[in-house]
């Protein structure tokens, strides 16, 4: 963050409470935001000398945070979106070091402030020389009550540089009694759904009290994003919690249709009987907007998995050997191959096309072509740019191109993956000095000499799709989605600006072919984190970068576009392995497995695995991982079971059963019969408690299947028995709905 914040306001210490005293004990229940490191979530945006890590002073713990002000620096840390609600003071420690008396003021940047403001900003007394004195700040006085906060900064008060002082023990303190409940445990799943009122959201939190569980008089989740307001969560074994009685609360909750395409978080909040709470933050979450366009009638109409695995040898298959019925394989060809006068051992691309169909798999080419052709740059967008205004050099790449098309013409669909990364350096081309006008192709001159055409890069982008088309009227066209291409990686700029980002990238796309493209690729990293070349992502989504985040911008990229997507090249490594060479850890793909409805509500409907480099963990070096999640996420999963009825009136009953455990679970469907009579069937959300209203009066048989991320069914649960008095003609209400 550049030096956004410069005004400061100074206000007197007699209109608000503060408190500077002498060392003492932090409130009980608390929001930890530093305490020997940053808290998950928050992150250091700030423009002054700050060392996160230092040795001495420290109040408690091994490190403290140093702070050296130049005029009106500032120490801003970073948060995506973080509630004050059940909080009441901002609460820190603070030493002026040898010298002291440093002027400062703090203030907290809300999610709702305009760009370059805040709330009011309060003078921090001054830090007395080498002892550390608490700082409570009520949350009134800064304008956080209540309310969600992206960031909290300590900004110099004066325009002169001022000598080191340290921060310590930073917390969002409450008045919470120890006498109080205290919530641990905390899940969501899953972490992103569609604002559609069907699809839902479960809620769980683990709840204990000193006084027992008879003194928890409430558990709630403020689910206001959701348009649902407070919603209470229940430890009755019939609310998506467990047994009833073991401590863990829970709930299902639909988002309300209408609702914001957003990244939020939630809050559950828990109360006794004397009025004490406590509360917990669950991490991102996701609220999706309609996915953009279908799915191209030639490929699976549901989620689909892959790998590189491919060999043409046949006990060297590591695909076909797994058992796990793929729905894609996918290679890389690259202008070497068209180069090579034996075309890779000759015709290499029809080979290879022919025997994944013959397998039963959808080949995917991945055309890594223009990098190869002759040129005396390498891989950046200066180097493309030269190349595409070299006559030559484009009418080598087309002939690749077609004669790869023609290799893979057939009667069964493959999809031609065009060039990786080389739209994304080319809309990063408007950063250069000189470069053509931001985000238009239109204006990139380019050597295609094609009729029909321009001579720019949106022409040369429709003329590759258009050359693919009509070569392989088989294939399907899809084009890389670089998600850092606009130079704002969403995992590092604000959930705020992401929706942004995605359709400056879906605007570049559609100018060059992409309106004719039928899908867009895209991908989470090219690397495992183990092998400490790319970061490592938070997989409960508190802090950046988090697999929510990459959703969000998937979920925007897709609706901008108006193309569903493919997630290609995901690392494969597991946590499991020990960081050498082919066996390094990362957890994507263990998270996608976990959370594939995620994915694919977003607007995915692919996810490839395989290293985006050498030594990179492979799924045949993986230790087994996914070749069993593969075998997981294509079995059915297993028959519901407790299936009850809890109670009956009129036309509805009431039923309940336990839930299923499989990751990828995405629902129900129940199936009713009247005397033997015609069976019909309804799909229910994650609930496992719904009310049914039957269409006419008698005795019914109702059972209960579980739906997966694929659309597989289980068996049917053995039938329960219910009656009916009344005709859902005569009550007006829906056949079904959830809690």
């Amino acid at each position: 963050m550049q030096r956004m914040i410069r005004a400061v306001l100074l206000l007197s210490l007699f209109s608000i409470m503060l408190s500077l005293a002498p060392h003492t004990t932090v409130l009980a229940a608390s929001q930890v935001i530093y305490t020997d490191a940053l808290a998950t979530g928050w992150d250091n945006y700030s423009w002054a000398a700050v060392n996160l890590q230092a040795t001495a002073p420290v109040h408690t713990g091994s490190k403290s945070i140093a702070v050296t002000y130049s005029g009106w620096d500032g120490l801003y840390l970073h948060h995506p979106g973080i509630s004050t609600a059940g909080f009441s003071a901002l609460s820190f420690f603070i030493h002026g070091g040898s010298a002291g008396s440093q002027k400062l003021n703090v203030f907290a940047i809300r999610a709702s402030d305009a760009a370059n403001s805040h709330g009011p900003a309060i003078a921090v007394p001054a830090p007395p020389a080498n002892t550390w004195a608490q700082v409570q700040i009520p949350l009134s006085s800064l304008g956080a009550a209540n309310t969600t906060i992206t960031g909290l900064t300590w900004q110099a008060a004066t325009g002169s540089a001022q000598p080191a002082l340290y921060i310590d023990d930073i917390t969002l303190a409450s008045n919470e009694s120890p006498d109080g409940p205290v919530l641990a445990n905390g899940t969501l799943f899953p972490r992103a759904a569609r604002a559609d009122g069907f699809t839902a959201v479960v809620v769980r939190a683990h709840v204990t009290d000193p006084q027992g569980a008879a003194d928890i008089a409430s558990v709630t989740v403020d689910a206001t994003a959701f348009g649902r307001g407070t919603v209470a969560l229940h430890d009755d074994g019939r609310s998506n919690d467990g047994a009833a009685g073991d401590g863990t609360y829970g709930a299902a909750i639909t988002i309300a249709p209408g609702s914001a395409s957003t990244e939020t978080s939630l809050l559950v909040t828990a109360r006794d009987t004397a009025s004490h709470s406590a509360s917990l933050q669950l991490g991102a979450f996701d609220i999706l907007a309609p996915a953009g366009g279908g799915i191209p009638a030639k490929l699976p109409q549901r989620l689909g998995w892959g790998t590189n695995q491919w060999s043409e040898t046949p006990g060297q298959d590591w695909q076909v050997n797994s058992q796990v019925s793929w729905d894609y394989v996918y290679q890389y060809i690259t202008y070497e191959w068209y180069s090579d006068p034996g075309h890779w051992g000759g015709n290499f691309v029809g080979r290879f096309t022919q025997q994944a169909w013959n397998k039963g798999y959808i080949p995917v080419i991945s055309a890594y072509l223009i990098l190869g052709v002759p040129t005396t740059c390498g891989e950046s967008p200066s180097c493309y740019a030269q190349k595409l205004q070299n006559a030559g050099s484009v009418s080598n790449y087309l002939a690749a191109l077609q004669l790869a098309a023609t290799e893979a013409k057939g009667s069964k669909p493959v999809i031609f993956h065009i060039d990786p990364d080389f739209y994304g350096y080319m809309q990063q081309y408007k950063y250069s000095t000189g470069a053509p006008a931001p985000d238009d192709p239109g204006s990139y001159p380019v050597a295609l000499n094609a009729p029909g055409y321009a001579n720019t890069l949106a022409g040369f982008g429709k003329r590759v799709v258009d050359l693919i088309h009509t070569t392989a009227p088989n294939a399907l066209v899809a084009l890389q989605a670089s998600k850092w291409s606009t130079n704002r990686d969403p995992n590092i700029i604000t959930a705020a600006e992401v929706p942004g980002a995605a359709r400056s990238t879906a605007a570049f796309l559609k100018a060059m072919g992409g309106d004719k493209a039928d899908l867009l690729f895209v991908e989470w990293s090219d690397r495992d984190a183990g092998s400490g070349l790319r970061p490592w992502w938070d997989d409960t989504n508190r802090n950046v970068p988090r697999p929510t985040r990459a959703v969000l911008w998937e979920n925007a990229l897709s609706a901008a576009a108006g193309k569903r997507l493919m997630l290609w090249q995901v690392p494969a490594g597991n946590i499991n392995l020990n960081n050498t060479c082919d066996h390094y850890q990362d957890n994507r793909a263990a998270y996608l497995f976990n959370h594939p409805r995620d994915a694919y509500d977003s607007g995915v409907i692919a996810v490839m695995f395989g290293g985006g480099a050498t030594c990179m963990t492979s799924p045949a070096t993986d230790g087994g991982f996914i070749a069993a999640q593969g075998a997981i996420a294509y079995n059915a999963p297993g028959t519901p079971t407790g299936l009850e009825v809890l109670g009956n009136s009129g036309a509805s009953v009431v039923l309940r059963w336990n839930e299923n455990t499989e990751p990828d679970l995405f629902g129900y469907r129940l199936r009713y019969q009247q005397n033997g009579g015609a069976i019909s069937t309804i799909d229910l959300s994650r609930a496992n408690r719904t009310t049914l209203v039957l269409p006419s009066a008698g005795s019914w048989q109702i059972s209960i299947a579980a739906l997966d991320a694929m659309g597989r069914a289980s068996a049917y649960s053995p039938p329960v028995s219910a009656s009916t008095t009344q005709s859902a003609a005569r009550v007006l209400v829906p056949i079904a709905r959830n809690p």
